[in-house]
């Protein structure tokens, strides 16, 4: 199931126009190793269709990996939900489940056998933010990142122009 939507437009942009204060995209399916690659797709697809760029789009593919992946491990959960969410400078990826994410035992098995346990680590170094929501409903982990704002020449600013020849 693919849901997106644009939320009704709550400020307006310098020149008067009305400016979407927030896009939301939403996929669910079932829990299994392939909604691991088929999220992250669905991650970059809506990303480059918003218009991120790319070090955003690469980090929120990264992101939905990661918490995907630990849905499909850990949680029980006949489905996962993935929600990307675009509200100004600030993205996040939403990752739901019905089940409850095991914990793994620290320090189980040889460390160069260990293939595990890096997931969460990576998205908290991408994300500004990282929330986890246990509740008997499931688990929803949340993580935000900033959206960089695009390079800016100095006659972009009101009154500037740009040097002659460009």
């Amino acid at each position: 199931m693919i849901d997106e939507q644009l939320l009704q437009p709550t400020h307006r942009r310098r020149n008067g126009a009305a400016a979407p204060r927030q896009r939301s995209a939403m996929c669910s399916m079932g829990v299994e190793p392939r909604a691991v690659p088929a999220l992250r797709a669905f991650t970059r697809d809506v990303a480059t269709r918003w218009g991120a760029p790319e070090e955003t789009i690469d980090a929120l593919r990264v992101i939905a990996t990661e918490l995907v992946t630990n849905s499909v491990l850990h949680s029980g959960s006949a489905e996962v939900s993935l929600l990307l969410t675009v509200d100004g400078s600030m993205a996040s990826v939403e990752v739901r489940d019905a089940g409850t994410w095991r914990e793994r035992c620290p320090g189980t098995g040889p460390p160069d056998q260990m293939v595990d346990g890096r997931g969460l680590g990576l998205v908290h170094a991408y994300a500004t933010t990282c929330r986890i929501q246990r509740n008997p409903q499931g688990t929803a982990v949340r993580a935000e990142l900033l959206i960089p704002l695009p390079a800016r020449h100095p006659w972009d600013l009101p009154g500037r122009r740009a040097p002659i020849g460009w």
